[in-house]
């Protein structure tokens, strides 16, 4: 761990068995109490090695920001390129392809509950479930499903590309 702070060897020695995560609280409970330095010194070195850390875990903090942003441009290109490749294959009329190592496949997904407003009042309250309301979709598109009309709610159904 490099940093602007010097820790003692007793204390460096400490610290590795801390983050080891595999040595036992007792051990490190009588290396601590064996360190022959004076309190004011363990203080010190606990007090740095802290600042240390903090220093660390801001860095590993913008690390899972960047990783973050990554993943969801990861997870954009993947979802544009698939609806490309969709799109690609709707307008060619195919429904399967086979791709040497892969088969795309467009299949038709399960109808969907779609909800027509946004004010949650609308909704008769056997659609809701407590304790905060939300529809219950599944009760909702089963209803829908036996004929059950209604202004606020409607099945969609859609398609989406499969790789297997």
């Amino acid at each position: 761990m490099a940093s602007i702070y010097e820790l003692g060897q007793g204390f460096k020695i400490l610290i590795n068995m801390i983050e080891s995560e595999t040595i036992d609280d007792d051990v490190i409970t009588d290396a601590w109490e064996n360190q022959t330095i004076a309190l004011a010194e363990k203080g010190e070195n606990v007090a740095k090695y802290m600042k240390i850390v903090d220093g660390e875990i801001a860095v590993i903090d913008e690390e899972i920001k960047r990783l973050q942003a990554l993943k969801k441009t990861k997870q954009n290109g993947k979802e544009r390129i698939k609806a490309l490749m969709q799109n690609a294959m709707e307008t060619a009329g195919e429904k399967k392809l086979a791709c040497g190592t892969f088969t795309l496949s467009i299949q038709a997904n399960p109808p969907k509950v779609v909800l027509d407003v946004t004010d949650i009042n609308a909704i008769p309250k056997e659609y809701l479930t407590i304790p905060e309301p939300e529809v219950n979709k599944a009760k909702l598109k089963d209803s829908l499903k036996a004929g059950y009309e209604c202004e606020w709610a409607h099945l969609e159904s859609g398609t989406s590309l499969r790789i297997r």
